[in-house]
């Protein structure tokens, strides 16, 4: 018999009990009103992921330039500026 967890809900704080990830449907929530609203939140632009662009430049000496992922990525960024 698998233990049982808890959690808070990050929408509504609730604490409550599942007993693995897959077995909780709304999971990390604590119910589909939850998972509903925090969707709802993502798709009308209240949540946004923030990233700075210019992060990372200064690791191109770092890179393995002869990844030709790595390759087409220096010469994307190039062809911006």
């Amino acid at each position: 018999m698998a233990k049982a967890l808890s959690k808070r809900c990050p929408q509504c704080n609730a604490k409550f009990r599942y007993t693995g990830v897959k077995a909780h449907p709304w999971f990390p929530f604590c119910s589909e009103r939850c998972k509903t609203i925090d969707l709802g939140g993502w798709l009308s632009n209240e949540y946004a992921i923030v990233e700075d662009l210019s992060r990372g430049h200064d690791l191109k000496d770092k890179l393995d330039l002869n990844d030709p992922d790595v390759k087409a990525a220096l010469d994307e960024l190039e062809g911006e500026g």
